[in-house]
């Protein structure tokens, strides 16, 4: 009977005792019954009880008062005991919830002070509530797990809180800031200021990845116009390899270079079409590339449009396996950020298992973190730090905006991928002009060319212009009055509204003197700022491409008594205009002395030439041979400043694009075939 008074007796101060803890959030109700049970297995005997019955009673009112700490049964086995932690071995309680760190559609850092800069976050907006609503909620279901509520019947493993809010974390949607936000439902924004290659540079060497890649995005629509000159010098790059077959690779730490034509659907409308002028953007980069191009193996050029999906898969697994850091470098509005969100290798089928190993990595990284003390995270921050923090690593992270607005990204964007295997970071735009500064706010989204247009064929004769944007741009072929028959073709590939008028009228427009129905989207004082360009040669000899029909097979086409010759204008960042000249054999081939004008019957006496000192075996040109200039035809333009203007060699962008629609267009011509209604009723009356 006083064994069983004694157990009586333990089982009421067990109950008081776990009262109490519970109270004081010492430790758990269920913590202190599995204690007492491990206990009584072994302590039915009468020393133990009596010890135990005796130690309970040494409990004072004044130990009630403070928080103490739960020491260990006499008898409880040591997995129980490292089971269940004491108070020194919980965790510290997580942090609030807070804004993120940086905004994912611009990477400008969060702050709440200037409402007009980049990275500004209003609380009050919907999705920045529900974004700190998700947060509270996890934050209290960490403090639960911190101060011990009640977890009974837990027989299966359930995350605690600190994991709750990096699960959170990850699956919701980060807001973007109010300036991403009013460019992407209003279209309403500002630029920022565009860092120099530098800057650039300097951001690049502080990269946590000892191997990096850079890709240079370039813009098809203008190129090479956007293209970077001196890359390899001013961002410190290795060295490439050069044509010869036996040249070595060059096993350097510096970072290596691809190029990225991007946009590539503008010059045509299929996969196949563009394929095709592969050769001719290579033999164009080769000649920006002056001296350094020369002897260049260009192997790492890639010609894709990340609207269409072309040949974006091959560069998505080249990311992929060769990981480090991954840095697309470029002007603004070149399709940096567009390319980037095709570009990013986001979780698939294939990298499930991958990602389901990453999510518990990362639940139990955050788990061991919990239990340190909590720090700042603005503290971690440097302040003379060039690169943002990386945003979380997630299968389908919030990508960066695309939008029209020059200058959209604010700051690099590190989007981490495969465990931190790699990270592809998309950075600021270069500058590229200032020509929207001449153009109406209300036209400055519609400068970029996202689409191909429907182009029409001008015909400018002598005496008149072309006009694009009411005055912005103008061409004025250098044609002889005298000579009607000879005229220039112009095919523009711009988002401008073109118009063909006569020279007079078309520099008064252009310097707003005159009042016309032509629309103009320059702002009033544009007209001040015009100034020429200079004188552009029509220099690529396109005779064979457009007289092609006119010749029978075999026949060469210098066997025609005309030339045909083009070359394209650049409009920096709109596009390019395609110009294509006739011009008579005889006033292409000239002899030197006609240019110069001497005549037989002049006084004085003709200059000396290279057939009077001699015969020079090796000299380009022959005695018997005179010297030929070639006068191909000439245009001027004029632009504000005399800038955002430039020529490469003809794409014969309008060639191509009609040859499919001219035998789609044959096709529809046929006569269509005769119904058999009518020939059987024939053959009956017959």
């Amino acid at each position: 009977m006083n064994i069983l008074v004694q157990t009586e007796r333990l089982y009421a101060f067990a109950i008081r005792r776990t009262v109490l803890a519970s109270v004081l959030d010492v430790t758990p109700r269920r913590v202190v019954v599995q204690r007492l049970d491990a206990h009584l297995r072994g302590s039915i005997r009468g020393s133990r009880i009596q010890s135990f019955a005796s130690s309970s009673k040494s409990l004072s009112a004044s130990q009630l008062d403070t928080h103490p700490t739960v020491t260990p049964w006499p008898d409880d086995p040591p997995s129980a005991i490292e089971a269940n932690p004491t108070v020194e071995e919980q965790p510290t309680r997580p942090t609030k919830p807070q804004l993120p760190q940086s905004c994912p559609g611009c990477g400008a850092l969060t702050q709440e002070v200037e409402s007009e800069q980049a990275g500004y976050y209003s609380r009050s907006r919907r999705v920045v509530r529900q974004y700190l609503k998700k947060q509270r909620q996890a934050h209290t279901e960490a403090e639960k797990d911190v101060t011990g509520e009640d977890r009974d019947h837990e027989d299966e493993w359930q995350p605690t809180g600190s994991q709750v809010v990096a699960e959170v974390e990850q699956t919701a949607k980060v807001p973007l800031c109010d300036r991403c936000h009013e460019l992407v439902h209003n279209f309403r924004g500002h630029s920022i200021a565009h860092p120099s290659i530098h800057d650039i540079a300097d951001s690049i060497a502080e990269s946590p990845f000892r191997r990096n890649h850079i890709y240079h995005v370039v813009d098809a629509a203008d190129f090479p116009m956007s293209f970077v000159p001196d890359l390899f010098s001013k961002l410190t790059l290795a060295k490439p390899r050069s044509q010869n077959r036996r040249s070595q690779h060059d096993f350097s730490s510096k970072p290596t270079l691809s190029f990225i034509i991007t946009r590539s659907d503008l010059l045509g409308s299929t996969k196949e079409m563009v394929d095709t002028m592969m050769a001719y953007f290579t033999k164009v980069l080769r000649d920006t590339l002056g001296r350094t191009g020369k002897d260049m193996r260009l192997g790492n050029i890639h010609l894709v449009s990340a609207k269409r999906g072309w040949w974006t898969k091959e560069i998505k697994e080249d990311i992929w396996e060769r990981g480090g850091g991954n840095w697309m470098v470029g002007k603004v509005n070149v399709g940096k950020s567009n390319l980037f969100e095709v570009l990013f290798p986001k979780g698939s089928g294939e990298r499930a298992p991958v990602y389901a190993k990453l999510r518990k990595e990362q639940l139990e990284q955050a788990q061991k973190e919990s239990q340190e003390p909590a720090v700042d995270a603005e503290k971690i921050l440097e302040e003379d730090s060039l690169l943002p923090p990386a945003q979380p690593e997630v299968p389908f992270p919030v990508m960066p905006i695309v939008s029209s607005l020059p200058g959209t990204t604010a700051s690099p964007i590190r989007l981490p991928f495969g465990n931190h295997k790699g990270e592809l970071i998309d950075l600021p735009g270069l500058d590229r002009g200032n020509l929207e500064d001449y153009v109406k706010q209300e036209h400055k989204l519609d400068l970029v060319m996202t689409h191909r247009n429907e182009v029409e064929q001008h015909i400018i004769k002598a005496g008149q212009s072309l006009i694009l944007g009411g005055g912005l741009i103008r061409i004025t072929p250098q044609l002889d009055v005298n000579d009607l028959s000879t005229t220039v073709l112009a095919y523009p590939f711009t988002p401008l509204r073109a118009h063909v008028t006569s020279t007079e009228k078309a520099i008064e427009l252009q310097l707003q003197q005159r009042e016309s129905g032509i629309e103009s989207i320059m702002v009033e004082d544009a007209g001040t700022h015009m100034a020429s360009v200079g004188t552009l040669e029509l220099s690529t000899d396109v005779t064979k491409a457009r007289a092609g029909p006119l010749l029978r097979s075999g026949v060469p086409a210098t066997k025609l008594p005309f030339r045909v010759y083009a070359t394209d204008v650049l409009v920096e960042g709109m596009g390019w205009i395609e110009l294509v000249c006739q011009v008579r054999r005889k006033a292409v081939h000239q002899p030197a002395s006609s240019v110069v004008g001497h005549s037989e019957t002049s006084d004085q006496d003709p200059p000396p030439t290279n057939t009077d000192s001699g015969f020079a075996p090796f000299s380009q040109q022959s005695p018997l041979e005179p010297e030929k200039t070639f006068q191909f035809p000439q245009v001027e333009a004029f632009s504000p400043k005399g800038k955002h203007i430039s020529q490469r060699p003809c794409l014969e962008a309008w060639i191509r694009w009609t040859e499919g629609r001219m035998a789609k267009d044959a096709s529809k011509m046929k006569r269509p075939r005769k119904a058999m209604a009518s020939i059987v009723k024939g053959s009956r009356g017959r």
